[in-house]
């Protein structure tokens, strides 16, 4: 099978030649953080004397790569998903957080495959944000333009990825925020369907539609990362993905978001439709006026749901937290069950407008923000970056988002978007585009 210029694939072959120790490389990637993080901000803490060590003591077991898919490739999770011992400041101040008993399960599963986890990535505090704006660790940039931001609240994920200090990286997505910076960078993010990935030790949002998933550099590496946090190997692409989307049937959607579509974007939107044209069955266009209720939806119920997962520690240390997510927190424990009760209305009523599309379709692809990353000092409004991811947040579905050209000199992405439980249909749609454009 075509692989489009797979970073793991590449290190993994390194390995096996031997012109690569998984010591040199880790000291790379330690040295490459070193040098560029002062600027970009992405990585909230490395963990280079661990990383070291494990990278040494997995190069005494290379009798074991073939059984070990992520066999000394390094990998940065985000500050909301627990390592034994250190604190899960969940984006909060350096104080905050006791100690994690426990490795959360999608880290264990990390080093269970030969993972080197080299850097915990910066986020929006609480994953509360789309721009990767942190009062306690600063503003995260994003390397394809410095002065711009790269998206969130998986910041530090996205743009690490993107400045490869890391091939590999975990994120968090609640309302798009793998997506939103994924597509912002210019890299690969995708949300899993809601329930793939275990969520036991990961800092909750808005637990009802809460979810980790990989960023990386390529589709393929994308699908290997997600199955190995799911523990399934069926997800990892091992055929031509081509074969399955010749008998989809896509639906192109256009029009009737909650906000307007910036007309680069749209341009580059086109392209891509003509692109899969030549891959799917059949490409129909359409629009859906329920998803202008998405992020009005979401807003009550990720609020309570956040006021509710944070209440003990906001009331018994209210000093971990900053002002803006403060105010958050404090307006989500006023909502009222009635106005979370009708959100979850709305929620149904845009789920069951999705379902009717699926009806008639395989996969529904669009723009996954409606704008390029904007000034890092002056984002603007956060809709344009979440109002076409976060429709699909609200029923569970499998989306990624991979890169469909530039605009204004900045990447935008293509979200794919498939049934529940329809990831690896996602994966490949995402890999044959991603061939189609090489």
């Amino acid at each position: 099978m075509n692989v489009i210029a797979s970073p793991v694939q590449s290190l993994l072959d390194g390995y096996r030649d031997r012109s690569r120790t998984l010591e040199e490389e880790v000291g790379e990637r330690i040295a490459h953080v070193e040098r560029r993080n002062r600027a970009l901000v992405a990585i909230r803490e490395l963990c280079g004397e661990s990383a070291l060590e494990r990278a040494r003591a997995l190069e005494t077991r290379r009798d074991a790569m073939g059984e070990l898919p992520l066999f000394g490739i390094p990998v940065a999770i985000k500050d909301n998903v627990a390592q034994a011992g250190k604190p899960l400041r969940a984006g909060r101040k350096e104080q905050a957080g006791a100690p994690a008993a426990a490795d959360a399960t999608i880290a264990a599963r990390l080093l269970q495959a030969g993972a080197i986890i080299v850097a915990r990535a910066n986020m929006d505090e609480l994953a509360y944000g789309v721009t990767g704006s942190n009062p306690h660790t600063g503003q995260v940039r994003n390397p394809v333009d410095e002065k711009r931001h790269p998206g969130g609240s998986s910041a530090g994920s996205g743009a690490a990825v993107a400045d490869s200090m890391v091939p590999l990286a975990v994120g968090t997505d609640t309302a798009g925020s793998v997506r939103i910076p994924a597509s912002l960078c210019g890299v690969v993010g995708m949300r899993p369907t809601h329930g793939l990935l275990p969520s036991d030790g990961v800092a909750p949002l808005a637990p009802s539609l809460d979810t980790a998933g990989p960023i990386a550099r390529t589709v393929h590496d994308a699908a290997l990362l997600l199955s190995v946090l799911a523990d399934r190997p069926d997800l990892a692409l091992r055929t031509d993905p081509r074969l399955t989307v010749k008998a989809c049937r896509v639906i192109a959607l256009e029009g009737a978001f909650a906000v307007e579509v910036d007309p680069g974007i749209r341009a580059l939107f086109e392209e891509a439709c003509g692109t899969f044209s030549a891959l799917a069955a059949s490409v129909q266009r359409a629009s859906e006026a329920a998803l202008t209720s998405g992020p009005r939806a979401s807003g009550p119920i990720i609020g309570s749901e956040a006021a509710f997962a944070w209440q003990a520690e906001f009331d018994a240390h209210p000093d971990w937290f900053g002002e803006e997510v403060a105010g958050h927190l404090t307006k989500g424990a006023a909502i009222k069950a009635v106005r979370y009760l009708r959100a979850r209305e709305e929620c149904a009523a845009v789920v069951r407008a999705i379902d009717t599309l699926f009806e008639r379709a395989d996969l529904l692809v669009l723009p996954t923000t409606a704008i390029v990353a904007t000034p890092a000092g002056a984002p603007g409004p956060q809709l344009p970056f979440l109002a076409l991811t976060v429709p699909f947040s609200l029923g569970g579905y499998p989306a990624i988002t991979v890169p469909m050209g530039n605009t204004e000199g900045m990447p935008a992405g293509l979200q794919i978007v498939a049934q529940r439980g329809k990831d690896a249909l996602v994966l490949a749609a995402a890999a044959a585009f991603e061939f189609a454009r090489s």
